[in-house]
C-alpha cells in the first residue's frame, strides 16, 4: 500500500503526521487500508471547522413530558395568521400545544398512539395524517375532521319507450360528493334495452336514473357501462336524478372509486407539489398516490374539484412510499414518488397531470413514468431535499437522486454510503420504515434502529466535507426546528423512548445531564512501505484546541509478539476556570437580575507529547472522553521513530 503523508529520510526516520480528518468514517475497509484523513471510528463526535473531530452536540429536554405519551409520535411548527408560532405535538393519542412551560390539549380529534404522524401546513391549516385515523386539520384553535357521507341508495333505471326491449345491457352506479371527496359507488343496477347507447338519436331514446338524496352531499356522479363491473364516469349533477340522452360522453379514465374519501383519504406521508397536496401509504390502497385540487380547491380530493388518484404498478412488487417536490431531468417541476420493493431497492416514478373535460367539469388525468435504473426508499420519513438533491435511506444504504453530470435530461440515483455500508447492514431491517432524516446545518441527519425496538442511533452525511460521521448514542422518531417567541430557533427531536421533545445544541453538555463516551480511532498505520519492517517509536505529539476536562489518549500497535495491544497511554487534563455574574447578591447589591451563565475558559491550543520505547509494525491512535464536562477539538498528531533492520519473529515462521 502506498503511504501518504509519510516522510522517510535516508537514515529511515519514521515521521507520521496527521492534521486532516475531513474524509470522515470509513468502515468498509480495514483500518490498515484507510487513508490518513479517514477514521476507523467516530463515536459521538462531529466534524467542525474544516473537518476536525470534536464531541457532538448535547441534548436536553425541551419542556415537560407529554401527558400519557410513552413516546412522541410527531411534531410540527404551526405559523398562525398573526405571525406567531406554536409547536404542535402528537403523543399519547392526543394533540398538544407544547412550550417549555406548559402543554395544552387541542380537542376535536384523537390519534392512534404509537403511529407516526405527518404534518403539512397550507392555506392556514396544519394537516395531520397517520394512515390510520381520519385526516385532521388544525386552524389555530381546534382540530377538525371531515364528516363523511354515505353512498346513494335506491337507484332506479327507467328506459324511454324508444329503447324498451332486449339485446343490450345498461349498467349504472351513482356516487355522492362533499367538499373533500367521493363515496364508493351505489349498488350496481342494470336493465335490458333494445338499442346500443351510441345509436340513440330519437327523443324517446333515453335512460332516466333516479336515487334517494344523500344528507351532506353537494353533488352526484353517474357511472355507466354495457358490462357489469366496468362502469366509467358519464357526468355529474346537483340533483338526485339524471336523464341520459346520449349527448354526454363517458370518460374511460375515471372509474368508480373503491374507497370512500369523503372523510379524506387515510394516507400517511404528505407533500406539497405543484400547489397541490399529495399523499401516499393508504393502508387499503397500497399502490395509490392521491392529489388534491389546486388554488381554492387545495386540500380537496374529489375528482370534481381537481383532485385525483393513480395506482402505480397495481398488483406488482412496487409500493409508493412518499412524494417529494422535485424536478425532471430538464428542470421542470414534477411530483416524484419514491417507492419500495420487498428487498428494499425500490424505484422512482414521476407523475404528470393532464386534463379532460366532461360536460362543464374539467378532470385531472394523472400519468406516470418510471425513472430508469432508479432506487427508491423503504423509509418515507428519510426523504429530504438538500440543495439540488434528494437524499433517502433504504435497506441497501443511503442514496441520492439528482442530475447526471455531463448528461442533459438524465436523472440518476447513486449510493452515498459505500464507506459505511457495514454500519447500514447492522440496522434492524424490520424497523427501517421507522427511520427518519432531516437537513440541518448543511448536514443530512439520519436516525435509525439498531436495538430491535426503536430509533436509538444517529449518523449524518457532512455535505461540506462530503464524508460520513457515525454514530451518536441517541435516537429520535423525527427531527425538526421551532422558532420560539423570542426568535431563537431550536433544533429538536421527538424522543422515541419516552414522552419528551429533546433539543440538540452545542451549548448543551451530555444527554439530559448524563455523560456520553466519545471515541476517535484513526487509521492503523504500517511503520514502513515495506510492511514486514519494524520501527522503534521515540515520541508521540498531539495537538488539541480548547480542551476541557480529561482527554484520554492511547497508542495501540502490533509488536514482535504479534499481538495488537496498547503500547502507551496518557491523560490530558486542562486547566480551566468558570466565571459569571448574576448568580448571588453581593451584600445588599444584586449584580443583575438573571441567573447567570458560567463561562469556561480553556487553553485555546494545547500540545502534549510523550516518549515511546515500543517496537512495532503498525500503530493506531485513539482519543476518548467519558465524563460530562469533557471537550476538545483534535487538531492533529504526530509519531516519530526509526525504521529497524531486525530479524523476523520466530513465532511467524511457518
Amino acid at each position: 500500500m502506498k503511504l501518504r503523508n509519510y516522510a522517510y529520510s535516508k537514515i529511515q526516520e519514521l515521521n507520521i503526521q496527521v492534521d486532516k480528518f475531513n474524509d470522515g468514517l470509513n468502515v468498509i475497509q480495514r483500518a490498515t487500508r484507510i487513508r490518513p484523513a479517514e477514521a476507523a471510528e467516530l463515536l459521538n463526535l462531529m466534524l467542525v471547522d474544516d473537518g476536525l473531530p470534536s464531541p457532538r452536540w448535547g441534548t436536553a429536554v425541551y419542556g415537560g413530558a407529554i401527558p400519557g405519551a410513552s413516546k412522541i409520535d410527531g411534531f410540527s411548527e404551526y405559523v398562525k395568521a398573526n405571525g406567531t408560532r406554536e409547536l404542535i405535538v402528537i403523543g399519547g393519542g392526543k394533540a398538544w400545544r407544547h412550550t417549555k412551560d406548559t402543554d395544552t390539549e387541542i380537542t376535536g380529534a384523537t390519534f392512534t398512539a404509537g403511529v407516526r404522524a405527518y404534518f403539512k401546513q397550507i392555506k392556514g391549516f396544519l394537516y395531520i395524517s397517520n394512515g390510520i385515523d381520519p385526516l385532521a386539520r388544525y386552524d389555530g384553535t381546534s382540530l377538525i375532521t371531515y364528516a363523511g357521507i354515505s353512498e346513494p341508495t335506491n337507484v332506479q333505471l327507467t328506459g324511454g319507450a324508444g329503447i324498451t326491449g332486449t339485446g343490450y345491457y345498461y349498467y349504472a352506479q351513482v356516487t355522492a360528493l362533499n367538499a373533500i371527496g367521493e363515496t364508493v359507488g351505489s349498488t350496481e343496477v342494470s336493465t335490458t334495452i333494445s338499442k346500443e347507447r351510441t345509436t340513440w338519436v330519437e327523443e324517446n331514446e333515453t335512460m332516466t336514473i333516479t336515487w334517494d338524496a344523500v344528507a351532506g352531499a353537494t353533488r352526484y356522479q353517474i357511472y355507466i357501462s354495457d358490462e357489469s363491473g366496468y362502469e366509467v364516469l358519464l357526468t355529474s349533477t346537483e340533483n338526485n336524478s339524471y336523464v341520459d340522452d346520449n349527448t354526454a360522453v363517458p370518460n374511460p379514465y375515471v372509474e368508480v372509486p373503491d374507497t370512500n374519501t369523503t372523510i379524506g383519504p387515510k394516507f400517511g406521508p404528505m407533500e406539497l407539489s405543484g400547489n397541490r397536496l399529495w399523499g401516499t401509504k393508504d393502508p387499503n390502497n397500497k399502490y395509490r398516490v392521491y392529489g388534491t385540487g389546486t388554488g381554492p380547491n387545495m386540500g380537496v380530493f374529489s375528482d370534481f374539484y381537481g383532485g385525483f388518484w393513480i395506482d402505480l404498478e397495481k398488483g406488482g412488487r412496487t409500493e409508493p412510499q412518499v412524494v417529494v417536490d422535485y424536478r425532471d431531468g430538464q428542470g421542470n417541476s414534477k411530483a416524484t414518488v419514491l417507492c419500495t420493493t420487498p428487498e428494499g431497492t425500490g424505484c422512482i416514478w414521476q407523475v404528470e397531470l393532464g386534463t379532460a373535460i366532461v360536460g362543464d367539469v374539467t378532470f385531472v388525468i394523472p400519468s406516470a413514468a418510471k425513472v430508469v435504473g432508479s432506487f427508491g426508499t423503504s423509509s418515507p420519513a428519510t426523504a429530504v431535499i438538500a440543495a439540488n438533491d434528494v437524499y433517502f435511506l433504504n435497506k441497501k444504504g443511503v442514496f441520492v437522486l439528482g442530475n447526471e453530470k455531463q448528461y442533459w435530461g438524465v436523472l440518476r440515483t447513486n449510493e452515498l454510503s459505500v464507506k459505511i455500508r457495514p454500519y447500514i447492514e447492522k440496522m434492524t431491517m424490520s424497523k427501517i420504515s421507522d427511520a427518519c432524516a432531516y437537513y440541518y446545518n448543511d448536514k443530512v441527519f439520519f436516525s435509525v434502529c439498531t436495538n430491535g425496538s426503536f430509533n436509538n442511533r444517529i449518523f449524518y452525511y457532512d455535505r461540506e466535507n462530503l464524508s460520513w460521521v457515525a454514530d451518536w448514542s441517541v435516537g429520535v422518531n423525527q427531527f425538526g426546528e421551532h422558532t420560539d417567541s423570542s426568535g431563537v430557533t431550536h433544533f429538536l427531536g421527538a424522543s422515541s423512548s419516552d414522552g419528551y421533545i429533546i433539543e440538540f445544541s452545542k451549548n448543551i453538555i451530555g444527554d439530559r445531564g448524563v455523560a456520553f463516551e466519545t471515541r476517535y480511532v484513526g487509521p492503523q498505520f504500517p511503520v514502513s512501505g515495506d510492511w514486514s519492517k519494524f520501527a522503534k517509536l521515540k515520541k508521540f505529539y498531539i495537538k488539541l484546541a480548547n480542551p476541557r476536562g480529561t482527554v484520554q489518549v492511547s497508542l495501540v500497535g502490533t509488536g514482535k509478539s504479534s499481538t495488537f495491544s496498547t503500547i502507551a497511554s496518557a491523560v490530558i487534563t486542562s486547566t480551566s476556570a468558570a466565571t459569571g455574574l448574576g448568580f448571588d447578591p453581593l451584600g445588599s447589591v444584586l449584580l443583575g437580575t438573571s441567573n447567570g451563565t458560567p463561562t469556561t475558559f480553556a487553553i485555546e491550543n494545547t500540545q502534549r507529547h510523550m516518549r515511546l520505547k515500543a517496537r512495532v509494525r503498525d500503530i493506531q491512535v485513539r482519543v476518548t472522553t467519558t465524563t460530562l464536562e469533557n471537550d476538545y477539538t483534535l487538531m492533529g498528531y504526530k509519531i516519530k521513530g526509526n525504521i529497524l533492520t531486525v530479524s523476523d519473529p520466530s513465532s511467524e515462521k511457518i
